[in-house]
């Protein structure tokens, strides 16, 4: 469970890549994130040679596992060669056999050199399911029902990232109404895990890289490990200057033509609307249809402006909230203490100790600024978690404010989640950067970008630390590519661009930008939607799929432009008690198994008391006995137990409620009914105590009482005063 809240913090720090080879935009998945912390630039002559091959390269250990991977290369295939495979994800996605297969596709590396090697990509297909509001037969024949039979025109998916592999659209696609009549076929891009990744261990290695403390050691650091991945893919044999998406665009249409299809329906979200403009100049004739969504410009220009983009993310936040008068009532100021707090974190970042020395050697994780500008953006991704968008802010802001080190902690852990990467490629995204030129706009406009706004400047990257990337970049062969290819895009065939209007990385602007090479276009901005609603939104992808089936067809858009109204911010329970777990479920286990264990104990006697005390009534009535004159104290203790079990269920289903708004949403506190449930706990300790002051007094004016009666209700009311002090003391309680 832990590693499950350490992937969801991980969000907070950042949501998309970024790399000092430049930013990239992510889709659906993202590398771990070190928190960042900012203070002044390290000046050159403290910075290590990094190009250094002795420095960079693995050490002996580490390169003996590469060479004991399986080759990614064949001289014995030719480009086009397909053969099937066992689909690599089939035990962690659920899926009948028949639902999905795999299979691999052997390209050219670099097509435009004479002796370039043979690799293999993975690519999926997922088998059309058949519409799911109708029958699905289409006759009898000698008694038997006809199969279903999917529509003749498939639809390729062009992932995101750069980088990120196909597992998690497999996960989320096999569902989508865009496989209900079409089959879907994935290509993990090359250079992605199965599909030759050339440095698999990229976060793993020197753990020390792990804990910059500053903006331009982080910028070094990833340097650092950029250099050792391209002199290990260098060593290998790969061509570096083949990861672009000129290339990628050809191995779709070679996968097309390995497939037999003369043309098919293209959708490509977010880097994946890049590589579909691309492919409009590589293979136009084998496009039937074009979804965009997301956009990527094909020039890239406008696109690093990542200042702008968070700054624009803040605005959206703070003046949705400040229409709001229950979200400005509980946090007013909250753009002035927001920037207030990002000075404060970037002059002086809070330093946390964690106990994992594996990953933080040392056991010292600075926290800064970025923190607090990306948490939000990392949500406004998916619009299901809007509502919490104000609370996190807050949150982390108050965190700053008090400069709470569990917070940060919790955080800091959540950054050192899964460092694999997961099913994201960081080499590969880093060969697309330089080779494509993110990296070069990085480094061209992020002068400018800071000086728009400047609350933000420093808390991501830096102009010496850009420059220096792309310096690095063509150190290692890959240079800005003939921008030839690079050029906006013509297409005179049908194509829908699709945008959400709060799209934290690519917003509408870049939409925009692009329609004029579209003639046979239309553009459809969904109200409040996030990085790709085709892919997230139920309304949008139907409207996909009705273009798929009438690319010339009227389009019947009204429920995308009102389906998605403004979002109203809920309001938690403030409460650091998630927080808290998750720092001792890595720091200090016994304290939290003992301050769980309390109230658990406590709850227990509470349920029993509820189970006993109507019983032993009924009991009573049976037999005719008289009730024992407790001067009101039994009823105080049902009352207390009632009130007790009651309000732990509300906080049960608060948490759950909040968690599903987000995860990250549970560092506010809990939404819903939270305080109902507080206040219900913190009443039936005052039931409880207001037990022992009756069956005191009962007993003191009547004497004897038995001793059945008189400890049960005791312990009953001394549970119940437990449960509220454990309330108390985690933080659980509505002040």
């Amino acid at each position: 469970m832990v590693r499950d809240w350490q992937g969801a913090l991980a969000a907070l720090t950042l949501a998309f890549g970024v790399s000092a080879a430049g930013w990239t935009v992510q889709e659906d998945a993202a590398p771990p994130v070190e928190p960042e912390s900012t203070a002044e630039d390290a000046g050159p002559e403290d910075a290590p040679d990094l190009l250094n091959p002795e420095e960079a390269l693995p050490s002996e250990a580490a390169a003996s596992s590469f060479m004991d991977a399986p080759p990614r290369a064949s001289t014995s295939l030719a480009e086009g060669d397909t053969v099937p495979v066992i689909c690599p994800f089939r035990d962690t996605i659920d899926y009948e056999p028949g639902d999905i297969s795999c299979g691999l596709l052997a390209v050219r590396e670099n097509r435009e050199a004479e002796t370039s090697r043979i690799i293999q990509l993975l690519y999926v297909k997922i088998h059309a399911r058949g519409p799911e509001d109708e029958d699905s037969e289409d006759g009898e024949d000698d008694g038997e029902a006809q199969a279903f039979q999917p529509l003749a025109d498939p639809i390729a998916y062009l992932t995101g990232g750069p980088g990120v592999g196909v597992p998690s659209y497999v996960e989320r696609f096999k569902d989508h109404a865009a496989t209900q009549t079409r089959d879907l076929y994935i290509l993990q891009q090359r250079g992605i895990t199965q599909s030759g990744d050339f440095c698999p261990l990229f976060s793993l290695e020197e753990p020390a890289l792990n804990t910059g403390q500053t903006v331009a050691e982080q910028e070094e650091f990833e340097r650092r490990r950029l250099a050792r991945c391209f002199e290990r893919a260098l060593a290998e044999g790969v061509d570096l200057s083949a990861y672009n998406t000129v290339e990628n665009a050809r191995d779709v249409r070679v996968l097309r033509e390995a497939l037999g299809y003369d043309s098919w329906n293209v959708w490509g979200i977010s880097y994946g609307s890049h590589l579909g403009q691309m492919l409009t100049r590589v293979d136009p004739e084998g496009i039937r249809a074009l979804v965009l969504d997301a956009i990527v410009p094909n020039d890239l220009e406008n696109l690093m402006r990542i200042h702008r983009w968070a700054g624009r993310v803040l605005d959206h936040i703070v003046t949705t909230c400040e229409a709001d008068a229950a979200c400005a009532r509980a946090y007013p100021d909250l753009e002035e203490r927001t920037y207030a707090a990002i000075a404060a974190l970037q002059e002086n970042p809070v330093m946390v100790t964690v106990s994992d020395t594996e990953v933080f050697p040392g056991g010292q994780v600075a926290v800064g600024g970025a923190a607090i500008a990306f948490a939000p953006f990392s949500m406004m991704y998916e619009q299901s978690t809007y509502a919490g968008l104000a609370g996190v802010l807050n949150a982390l802001v108050r965190a700053a404010e008090r400069r709470d080190e569990t917070v940060f902690t919790a955080i800091a852990l959540g950054g050192g989640g899964d460092l694999t990467g997961g099913d994201f490629s960081p080499g590969m995204n880093a060969a697309i950067s330089c080779n494509d030129g993110y990296t070069w706009q990085s480094a061209r406009v992020i002068a400018e970008d800071m000086s728009e706004v400047p609350g933000l400047a420093g808390l991501i990257g830096s102009v010496e630390g850009a420059e220096a990337s792309q310096a690095l970049c063509e150190q290692y062969g890959m240079g800005l590519r003939d921008r030839t290819d690079y050029m906006p895009v013509s297409f005179d065939g049908p194509a829908l661009v699709v945008n959400g209007a709060w799209d934290p990385i690519t917003p509408p602007d870049l939409a925009r930008q692009i329609m004029p090479g579209f003639s046979n276009g239309r553009y459809l901005e969904v109200p409040f939607a996030g990085h790709g609603p085709t892919r997230s939104d139920e309304c949008t992808a139907d409207i996909m799929v009705a273009f798929f089936d009438d690319p010339a067809g009227e389009l019947d858009t009204e429920c995308a432009e009102t389906a998605n109204a403004e979002p109203s911010f809920v309001i938690p329970m403030t409460s650091r008690f998630v927080a808290r777990a998750i720092v001792n479920m890595e720091e200090d286990r016994p304290a939290l198994i003992g301050l769980l264990a309390w109230g658990g104990i406590s709850a227990l006697i509470l349920a029993i008391a509820l189970l006993v005390f109507p019983v032993a009534f009924v009991l009573r009535r049976i037999d005719g006995t008289a009730s024992a004159n407790t001067g009101g104290a039994r009823a105080a203790s049902v009352a207390a137990a009632a009130l007790g079990i009651g309000g732990l269920a509300v906080l049960g289903y608060a948490a759950w409620y909040t968690s599903e708004i987000s995860p990250i949403v549970l560092i506010a506190g809990f939404a819903g009914p939270a305080r109902i449930g507080a206040w219900a706990i913190l009443l039936g300790g005052l039931a409880g105590l207001a037990a022992l002051f009756l069956v005191a007094g009962a007993r003191l004016s009547s004497g004897r009482m038995a001793i059945g009666t008189l400890g049960g209700i005791i312990l009953t009311a001394l549970a119940a005063l437990s449960l509220a002090v454990f309330a108390a003391v985690s933080d659980l309680t509505p002040f």
